[in-house]
């Protein structure tokens, strides 16, 4: 998408934002798909599944720099929007806005830029989510999970749920079952896997990723790929983009 020369002071300096020190070409629709394999562009935004819009590139002049009160330095920015929805699909306008928010720092740790008026989802608690269609039996997820630390057991199980916790474990897994799954309140990264019911866990390391340490970190990448592997699903961070490598959870 090439830039526009439109001013769009107001929404910059209302809107949650993306700021970059230039245009990032293709690499930003290469990013989105990370976020949501069905993001499309439509005159001059970019729409994702989850009821997400993405308005730009906009060249951001000194004026516009300055009217919107933006930091110095960004020469392009984009900002966010909520799309109406069909019923089926309709969201709450505060999921949409967080959606927005989670995605835009995680296009801007992934293509070198800045957030603007963007409360830092990175002080959310790390973890990796890992959906499937189908479910290993507890003790292969037990199985799966055990390289990466402690001493892993099933705890708390019920018909639709449980836990995976034990001494020395990095962080508490849950499980839910598809019964439980609300397939408009999940990643759009699943793309067409969300329209099914999907079994579902959670990595949840309770510290914010920001403090989490390097180590922590990948332990929790290589857990959750595993899991994926084992489960033949699909891996997912706290932002909501999908895990190909246990590298990926250091985008924090």
């Amino acid at each position: 998408m090439g830039l526009f020369d439109r001013s769009k002071s107001k929404e910059l300096s209302t809107r949650p934002s993306l700021l970059l020190t230039g245009d990032p070409g293709d690499a930003l629709l290469d990013a989105a798909r990370r976020y949501d394999p069905e993001v499309h562009p439509w005159h001059g935004r970019l729409v994702f599944s989850n009821g997400v819009l993405l308005f730009g590139p906009i060249e951001v002049t000194s004026q516009i720099e300055q009217d919107a009160a933006l930091p110095a330095g960004a020469t392009v920015a984009y900002y966010t929007g909520v799309a109406a929805q069909r019923t089926s699909e309709r969201r709450a306008e505060s999921a949409k806005q967080d959606d927005a928010q989670k995605l835009l720092h995680g296009l801007a740790v992934r293509l070198g830029g800045k957030t603007h008026l963007v409360d830092s989802p990175s002080n959310l608690a790390l973890l990796a989510s890992v959906y499937s269609e189908q479910a290993p039996a507890p003790d292969e997820v037990v199985a799966a999970l055990r390289p990466y630390g402690g001493e892993p057991k099933v705890e708390d199980q019920k018909e639709d749920t449980y836990s995976i916790s034990g001494k020395g474990t990095y962080f508490y897994t849950a499980y839910w079952s598809p019964r439980l799954f609300v397939n408009r309140e999940e990643p759009a990264a699943l793309g067409k896997l969300r329209s099914g019911k999907l079994h579902h866990w959670d990595l949840n390391t309770g510290v914010a990723a920001k403090k989490a340490a390097r180590e922590l970190c990948l332990k929790v990448g290589e857990a959750a790929l595993a899991l994926a592997a084992t489960s033949g699903g699909m891996a997912v961070d706290w932002l909501g983009f999908r895990i190909d490598a246990p590298g990926d959870m250091l985008l924090r």
